[in-house]
């Protein structure tokens, strides 16, 4: 029985899985190219990329309407 999972991708991660914030932050939003790293602003733990999150822009509508 084979038990290692196997790792996917899953985009950007709206909600930091490591201490539950929103906030994010980008060293220069106005420049970032689409690998740039986007991190948590409270825990500084990785979310994504630039590119993620223009494809949850850009997709995402549906799945987050309040």
């Amino acid at each position: 029985m084979n038990l290692q999972q196997q790792v996917i991708s899953t985009g950007f991660k709206i909600i930091c899985t490591d201490c539950g914030s929103l906030a994010i932050k980008v060293a220069d939003p106005a420049h970032a190219s689409g690998d740039t790293i986007i991190e948590c602003r409270r825990c500084n733990a990785v979310r994504g990329t630039v590119a993620d999150l223009h494809n949850l822009a850009r997709y995402g509508r549906d799945l987050f309407e309040f």
